[in-house]
């Protein structure tokens, strides 16, 4: 399982041995669908089926928010400590559900966000981060009574506490049916890295499958 940086602590760079330790995990950890099973989650609020066209919308919004947060991004290693090389933040989630607590919603994904930038023809990485999430959002607009249509905005992030595997804050954070899938889909790593990675290359103007050296 990858590992997981408080948000008030500054995102050191988890990622260069988080695809290895997602293979140790998978030979230490062969019955983790037990973990999975024994998971059921506590949260009341009800779940709300979406379409595709709000849940892509919810995931935009998400996606958004914690790729440029200053709260969050102020916070990460090269922006810091690097400034120079103009990193930006890349953030992939996969959807859990959705409910309802008026006069909001609650979003649960698994997120994983990565701050990369370019160095000469290669990728330094620094602060990143995969975890289950709970985000409050809101329809865009309804603050100043506008209809902006399937649009949202986040307005508060919650992220698990550390130690147990996350499993008490998951069985908080989401409903009976949605804590075994964030179980899942938090136990997924090697391929969301690389599809951050990749998307790096594409923004970055650089060849797919280029190095990354990670800053410590």
């Amino acid at each position: 399982m990858m590992p997981i940086v408080a948000t008030s602590g500054r995102r050191r760079a988890v990622w260069a041995g988080a695809a290895l330790a997602v293979a140790v995990a998978a030979i230490a950890l062969p019955d983790r669908g037990s973990f999975r099973a024994g998971v059921t989650g506590t949260a009341v609020e009800e779940v709300l089926r979406v379409d595709s066209a709000t849940r892509a919308a919810l995931l935009e919004a998400a996606d958004r928010h914690l790729e440029t947060d200053p709260g969050r991004v102020g916070q990460y290693l090269l922006i810091t400590e690097r400034p120079e090389l103009r990193p930006r933040v890349f953030c992939r989630e996969e959807f859990v559900e959705v409910r309802r607590k008026d006069p909001h919603l609650l979003l649960g994904v698994v997120a994983a966000c990565l701050e990369l930038a370019r160095s000469g023809a290669g990728l330094v990485g620094g602060s990143g981060f995969h975890s289950p999430l709970l985000l409050t959002v809101e329809r865009a607009g309804e603050r100043a009574g506008e209809q902006a249509g399937e649009r949202f905005a986040v307005r508060e992030v919650e992220e698990p506490l550390d130690g147990d595997m996350n499993l008490p804050s998951i069985r908080r954070m989401f409903s009976p049916e949605g804590a075994p899938r964030a179980v899942d889909l938090e136990a997924g790593g090697r391929e969301t890295q690389q599809a951050l990675d990749d998307e790096a290359c594409r923004v970055f103007g650089l060849p797919a499958g280029t190095e990354v050296t990670y800053l410590s």
